[in-house]
């Protein structure tokens, strides 16, 4: 792994405000020697902790995980949204994988790129301290998740067979990221501009070009994305058939929260999760409802469950383009590219292109969620709220559901981009 600094968000913060949502929604892996450090710590029910329950579980070969109680939080989860273990012995004493979560780091050239995870509203929200004033404590974090690997890490693949040095991979992110900071047009526009000069990159091979060569290539693409685009009269495309059962088995899966109490449900709560997806992929009737995470409910209230909207009624116009749900996507799309946190293998090896094409798909995936919010409030235009839950939903999944990662859901953005529906539907839910 990179022995070199971190990279950092300046466009984003983060702290904790103890919704209590990560220690519900996520199952918490630990190593050997976290597990025998939890057992050493004598827990007892004088600690809140429920004695019929073991504090840890093993799900294989030495492999380990922290239990869950009946309503499906962490057994160390306390009545006031907060960590036991923390309380007691301090934030070093909880497994690493708490420690980090909502950050995320990732190799880039000889630097770790730090990005964060948008399930937690904190993150949604932009609330709390800068992450550029934090990265004393990030470096502490940085060092335990990268010791004992390996220091040298290939860059992702461009498309195909193509790869680049991580030089000229990062000239591709500082354009993506200059693409969508600019202003001067809405966040459908800077989406497709990308989408359109990245096609082009995706077409083009670069066995001598490198360096300032290079750089004057992504100049003339961009360029050219830039005058095919010059403003925000964007043509309104509908959707095709295909595209548009194949964007909504993406729905279904993003909206999904896979937590302990959701496996514990048996063969019955799989006959619904299937019969959800067979209603998401025909798109006809009333969407079907979904269990809905427990942060997101805290934090930005609950979407009305039972006689849901229908699937028709969420393709009008919302008025989805608006200056503060642009200024939110604008800052969720740079966070991730800051942090390299949307290819290779932060998400399933996918090279840079493909991976870039599943984060654009996000866009539209939650602008519908955000319109189906809307609809159960009773509401005709979407609200930054409806985007913000429907965003702090979705990225729970992003780069991590195991569903997104089959050869099937890297398929699926191939059929989509090959058949121009990426933009078009960009374009459509952006309304």
């Amino acid at each position: 792994m990179p022995t070199g600094g971190l990279s950092l968000p300046v466009i984003q913060n983060w702290s904790c405000h103890n919704c209590g949502g990560c220690c519900r929604e996520h199952l918490i892996e630990i190593t050997p020697e976290e597990k025998k450090r939890i057992e050493q710590q004598g827990w007892t029910a004088a600690d809140g902790i429920p004695m019929e329950l073991s504090v840890i579980q093993k799900v294989g070969h030495q492999r380990y995980r922290l239990a869950h109680k009946d309503d499906g939080s962490c057994v160390f989860l306390n009545d006031k949204g907060l960590c036991r273990i923390h309380a007691r012995f301090g934030e070093s004493a909880k497994p690493l994988a708490c420690q980090v979560y909502p950050y995320a780091f990732h190799p880039r050239g000889n630097e770790l790129a730090v990005s964060l995870r948008f399930s937690c509203p904190s993150v949604v929200q932009n609330l709390g301290v800068p992450v550029a004033e934090q990265k004393r404590d990030l470096k502490r974090l940085s060092d335990q998740v990268v010791a004992g690997r390996k220091r040298s890490v290939n860059p992702p693949v461009i498309h195909g067979a193509q790869q680049l040095p991580w030089a000229d991979v990062q000239r591709i992110l500082c354009v993506m990221d200059d693409s969508l900071s600019d202003t001067s047009v809405n966040l459908t526009v800077r989406l497709l501009r990308t989408l359109a000069w990245l096609d082009l990159v995706g077409q083009s091979k670069f066995d001598n070009v490198r360096g300032s060569r290079f750089q004057e290539y992504l100049d003339l693409v961009t360029g050219a994305s830039r005058k095919a685009q010059p403003d925000n009269d964007l043509p309104v495309l509908k959707p095709s058939r295909i595209g548009s059962v194949l964007f909504r088995q993406l729905v279904a899966q993003m909206a999904r929260h896979d937590t302990d109490r959701l496996a514990r449900g048996g063969l019955g709560t799989r006959a619904r999760l299937l019969q959800t997806a067979v209603k998401f992929c025909l798109g006809i009737g009333r969407i079907p409802d979904v269990p809905q995470s427990d942060s997101v409910v805290t934090v930005f209230g609950e979407r009305p469950a039972g006689g849901g909207p229908w699937f028709n009624q969420l393709e009008g116009e919302f008025g989805g383009r608006r200056e503060d749900i642009d200024a939110l996507f604008e800052r969720y799309f740079r966070v991730k590219i800051q942090g390299v946190h949307f290819c290779g293998a932060a998400n399933y090896d996918m090279p840079l292109i493909d991976g870039f094409r599943s984060l654009a798909l996000m866009y539209p995936v939650m602008m519908w969620l955000g319109r189906w919010r809307a609809v159960c409030q009773g509401r005709s235009a979407v609200e930054l709220v409806d985007i913000q839950a429907s965003l702090a939903t979705a990225d729970h999944n992003f780069a991590y559901s195991p569903a997104l990662g089959t050869a099937w859901a890297k398929r699926r953005v191939r059929q989509l981009n090959g058949m121009n529906q990426i933009a078009v539907l960009c374009g459509w839910y952006s309304r």
